[in-house]
């Protein structure tokens, strides 16, 4: 039995197309949402890819996405809630529009802060992050998992243990694993299995709700690089949120 790794980016939510930066907040899918999860739950069933596990965030736009996935599947998949998969907190700049990040940051500020590697936004309001701490999907998490600003690289850091010790073995061992979580936590997943450059990384985008798998190379690596889509509309998608100002 070949096993595979499915990544998926939680369907749609209100913050996607007005450009808000949500990070940690909580927040179902609308209907747009719940349609994309369907539709992404019948593209693994048309290509025969069936998960036997589901590792989510704890987030509830990404719970509720796997649940969705499940329904159309017909299947009760184990699922297990990984807070390292949980989106990046952008610290100050939560709540956000991209546009409005950009007026007050500046081009070369703003892709510094939200596409490179090492930049790191200032830390939210005390009194907002211990309001995030206390919402359902945090609370009781590890102080890591709620810190009030991070870098993209403190996100890989975080993310490279659940793909050495969780993922990979699986696959291995012949399993599917469906990934469901966010723009970020699932770019730093890229970043591990395809060992991106920097400008590989600023270049990646991931739109919501179109599956992207790899397969196991037989030597505990993945392919293809970059993974592929199934549907292949995907990339003019991953397209336009690069036209919005990237992931």
């Amino acid at each position: 039995m070949t096993g595979a790794l499915v990544l998926l980016r939680h369907g749609a939510t209100p913050a996607n197309p007005a450009g808000t930066c949500r990070g940690l907040r909580a927040g179902r899918l609308p209907a747009r949402g719940e349609e994309q999860a369907r539709q992404a739950g019948r593209l693994l069933a048309v290509h025969h890819v069936i998960p036997d596990l589901i590792l989510t965030s704890t987030l509830q736009r990404a719970v509720h996405t796997a649940d969705l996935v499940s329904d159309v599947l017909g299947r009760d998949i184990p699922t297990t809630a990984v807070w390292e998969l949980n989106e990046r907190n952008f610290g100050a700049l939560t709540g956000m529009t991209k546009a409005a990040s950009l007026a007050a940051l500046g081009d070369a500020e703003y892709l510094r802060l939200r596409r490179s590697r090492d930049g790191r936004p200032a830390p939210m309001p005390l009194r907002q992050w211990l309001t995030l701490r206390r919402s359902p999907a945090l609370r009781g998490l590890p102080r890591a998992a709620v810190r009030r600003t991070q870098s993209f690289a403190d996100v890989i850091t975080r993310i490279r243990p659940v793909l050495r010790d969780r993922l990979l073995p699986a696959v291995a061992a012949g399993r599917t694993v469906l990934v469901v979580a966010h723009g970020n936590s699932l770019r730093a997943l890229c970043a591990c299995i395809d060992d991106l450059s920097d400008a590989e990384l600023a270049e990646l985008n991931l739109p919501t709700g179109q599956p992207l798998l790899y397969r196991p190379t037989g030597a505990g690596s993945l392919q293809p690089r970059g993974g592929e889509y199934l549907d292949p509309a995907a990339h003019h998608a991953a397209a336009l949120v690069a036209a919005e100002g990237g992931t």
